[in-house]
């Protein structure tokens, strides 16, 4: 049995703009270097994407992708320097987060949940 959490940002509304899948989107924007083919390559739509982007952004008030019109060899994505902060930042926190509350599973609930397991099995013979 192990914890697992849910890291996201909200604004002061509560209303959640940034998490894992919109960590994901940006992560693959700088991979791709394409916001439509980080879109196909997270099996999400070019406008389900674009959204995304834009919600963000509106949310921390700041661009996080430079983008460049296609033509004949199509458009760019990159990140901006503030994007590639938020995604390292962002990395952190998720996983010091992780690490915490699996600190606090083994400390304030593994034994409580085990002997639980077994009175139930025991219960069961």
């Amino acid at each position: 049995m192990n914890i697992k959490v849910k890291v996201w940002l909200t604004d002061n509304k509560g209303i959640g703009f940034l998490g894992e899948g919109r960590w994901r989107l940006l992560r693959e924007v700088h991979r791709q270097g394409c916001l439509q083919k980080a879109a196909q390559a997270l099996g999400i739509s070019y406008r389900k994407a674009w959204g995304d982007i834009r919600t963000m952004e509106k949310a921390l008030n700041l661009e996080l992708v430079h983008r460049r019109r296609g033509g004949s060899h199509g458009g760019t994505s990159k990140l901006t320097e503030e994007a590639h902060k938020l995604l390292k930042a962002f990395e952190s926190v998720r996983n010091k987060t992780e690490v915490y509350a699996g600190q606090q599973f083994e400390k304030h609930l593994k034994n409580i949940l085990k002997s639980r397991k077994s009175t139930v099995n025991s219960r069961l013979q």
